[in-house]
C-alpha cells in the first residue's frame, strides 16, 4: 500500500518513453525523456507546453495508462511503473483523479451515473455519491437538478464542472488536469480555475495542471516549462556529433 506519510507525491527518475519502439531501438530520440523530477504532496504545479511537447504523454504515464520504456515512476511511495495493468488501474481509481480535455463523460447516462461509475472503481459507496454531489454542486455553480440530467444535455461549462466532481469523488491524492479550459471564454475559465484551486486546497490534493495557456500560470505556486522538463529535444541519434 502507498505510504501516505511521505512528503513526495510524484517521483520520476530516468524516464524514457517512445511511441515508436523500433525507432528508439535504432538510437533515435524518444518522445519523452525526464532525468529526475519530484512534486511534493499538496503542491499545485502548472506544466506549460505547446502541442507535441509531451505534456499529455506525461500525464498518461503518471496515470498508469502508459508505462515507461525505462526509468521509474513512484507515486505516493508506490512504484506504479512496475505494477501490473490490473494493479495500476486499481491504484488510479483509488488515488488519482483525471480531468481530460474532452471530459470523457458518458453522454447517454445521467450525471449521477457518470460519477457513480467512477466511485465504483474507487471503492466509494454509490449511496454516498448523491450527498457528495449535493454538497459540491453549489460550489461548482451547478444546479442541483443537473444530477439527473444526461451528460449530453449539459453545456460545455457544466460538463467541465461535472468532470471535476467525478475526478474528486474518491478524494484522490493526486489530480491530473489536461487542457480543460480550451473551450471556455475568459469569465468561465477564471471561474473554473478559482473553484479548482479552492477544492484542491480543501482536500489537500496534489495538482498537476497542463496547458499551453500561459495566462493560467498565475494561479499556481510552481510553473514548469515542458521544454525544460523533457530533455528529448536536446537528444540526437546515438553516436552522432552535435
Amino acid at each position: 500500500m502507498p505510504d501516505h506519510s511521505l512528503s513526495m507525491a510524484i517521483n520520476v527518475e530516468g524516464l524514457r518513453f517512445s511511441y515508436d519502439k523500433q525507432q528508439q531501438k535504432q538510437g533515435l530520440r524518444a518522445d519523452l525523456e525526464i532525468g529526475e523530477w519530484q512534486v511534493s504532496a499538496g503542491q499545485h504545479v502548472f506544466l506549460r507546453g505547446e502541442s507535441g511537447s509531451g505534456k499529455s504523454t506525461l500525464l498518461n504515464l503518471l496515470a498508469g495508462i502508459l508505462t515507461p520504456d525505462s526509468g521509474s515512476i513512484t507515486l505516493l511511495g508506490e512504484p506504479v511503473s512496475t505494477l501490473s495493468s490490473r494493479k495500476r488501474d486499481a491504484f488510479r481509481a483509488k488515488h488519482i483523479g483525471v480531468v481530460y480535455q474532452q471530459f470523457n463523460l458518458i453522454p447517454f447516462v445521467s450525471v449521477l451515473k457518470n460519477v457513480q461509475l467512477a466511485a465504483h472503481f474507487g471503492k466509494t459507496k454509490a449511496s454516498d455519491v448523491g450527498t457528495f454531489l449535493s454538497d459540491l454542486f453549489p460550489r461548482l455553480e451547478l444546479p442541483i437538478e443537473c444530477i439527473n440530467k444526461k451528460a449530453s444535455e449539459l453545456s460545455v461549462g457544466q460538463q467541465q464542472r461535472v468532470a471535476i466532481a467525478r475526478a474528486l469523488v474518491n478524494n484522490p491524492d493526486i489530480l491530473l488536469v489536461d487542457e480543460p479550459t480550451s473551450a471556455l471564454d475568459a469569465n468561465a475559465r477564471d471561474a473554473f480555475m478559482k473553484v479548482l484551486i479552492e477544492l484542491c486546497k480543501q482536500y489537500n490534493t496534489t495538482l498537476l495542471f497542463v496547458s499551453h495557456d500561459a495566462y493560467l500560470q498565475s494561479y499556481f505556486e510552481q510553473v514548469i516549462d515542458m521544454a525544460d522538463l523533457n530533455t528529448t529535444s536536446n537528444n540526437t541519434r546515438a553516436g552522432a556529433t552535435s
